[in-house]
């Protein structure tokens, strides 16, 4: 409990939008690891997982849940600013034993609001012999320097989208397929994340006549909690959106977006990735007989 004293003095007051100070050092760190690994310290020092206490993403978060305990024992193990050696590589002295992906993982990134690891052994990627360092540590060897969502290109080509039109008497129907290559549901990580479908009808010239959006991720229902709606890996998933009453549609555009800040699309985030961006041109007779 002592590291949890220290981190919630640290944290009195704090709101999102301060600047956020370094915690201290983690109780118990061992602070001889860089003197002979010093790549790997100087590599893992650039990831998030070395700051993961101490982003605003996660200070927002966890102010809003109440400052639950819990969040800590993932994102401040050992009582310092983000994870530490220790709490990948254990306690048990030199040498340590090598590191089993996805196993060590696990533990927090299957954690409640997560589910990153339960989908990545039910993927095409597990499938195929892939394992979490194969995407996250691309450097390979001694590399320490773990790559996400917010490293500039990381999501490039991550996901795209397919559109085709349905028609039946009763109306037309647009199909949206959503397809991506992650090796685990996307949005990974946890609650705070989402990818968002824009699905905008278009009148010649452009103009926007109606739009259509959808959340992907973790959403929290009033009375059952958290609830799961990510996109699985694997075959993709297809979104039908009806366009009765589409008259004077020339066109729809379809924009897949990943956010990071929690809360509704209105709300701003200067960090969003679009993911992919589609236009299908709609036939002459349907925007007439709409």
């Amino acid at each position: 409990m002592r590291w949890l004293i220290l981190l919630l003095m640290w944290l009195p007051g704090l709101s999102a939008g301060e600047p956020i100070s370094v915690l201290p050092p983690a109780a118990g760190e061992p602070s001889h690891c860089p003197d002979c690994h010093q790549q790997q310290q100087e590599t893992f020092s650039r990831s998030r997982m070395a700051i993961a206490a101490r982003t605003p993403d996660f200070i927002r978060e966890w102010e809003r849940k109440g400052r639950a305990e819990r969040c800590l024992s993932c994102h401040a193990p050992s009582g310092g600013e983000g994870v530490s050696c220790r709490d990948c590589h254990g306690d048990a002295g030199h040498p340590y034993p090598r590191l089993e992906t996805p196993q060590v993982c696990a533990p927090c990134h299957d954690a409640p609001g997560e589910l990153t690891v339960r989908s990545f052994r039910q993927s095409p990627a597990a499938r195929r012999g892939e394992q979490c360092p194969d995407c996250h540590l691309p450097q390979g060897g001694d590399s320490h320097d773990f790559a996400g969502p917010q490293r500039e290109g990381f999501l490039q080509g991550v996901a795209r989208l397919q559109l085709s039109l349905r028609r039946d008497e009763g109306g037309d129907t647009l199909l949206i397929r959503i397809s991506h290559r992650a090796g685990h549901a996307l949005p990974g990580g946890t609650t705070g994340r989402s990818v968002w479908l824009l699905v905008d009808t278009l009148a010649q010239g452009g103009k926007r006549l109606a739009r259509s959006a959808f959340r992907f991720g973790w959403m929290h229902h009033p009375t059952q909690g958290w609830q799961e709606r990510t996109l699985p890996p694997g075959p993709g998933k297809v979104i039908e959106v009806p366009l009765q009453g589409a008259s004077g549609a020339a066109a729809i555009e379809s924009r897949l977006i990943y956010r990071f800040r929690p809360g509704p699309l209105q709300a701003p985030d200067p960090r969003q990735v679009e993911l992919d961006r589609k236009r299908f041109a709609l036939p002459v007779d349907m925007g007439e007989s709409q």
